[in-house]
């Protein structure tokens, strides 16, 4: 599994813009049908918003393939 970390400087970041900052998926779009077709985890726990606040600590997996790590600034 390749291991990301994005830091951010605000309060969280949506999941659907963390999968974008990443580079994990190409457009706005592909990340939101990435989480309706529950392929994204966050902190173990399949995604079902792509608005989700993912805040610093969390971890953001993406088809088992891509673990995103969150760090604040």
């Amino acid at each position: 599994m390749k291991k990301i970390t994005v830091t951010i400087d605000t309060e969280y970041i949506p999941a659907s813009s963390l999968l974008k900052l990443a580079g994990v998926v190409e457009s706005g779009g592909q990340a939101s049908y990435e989480i309706e077709q529950g392929h994204v985890t966050m902190d173990g726990v399949v995604l079902k918003e792509k608005r989700k606040k993912v805040r610093p600590g969390s971890t953001v997996v993406l088809n088992r393939e891509y673990a995103i790590y969150v760090t604040e600034e």
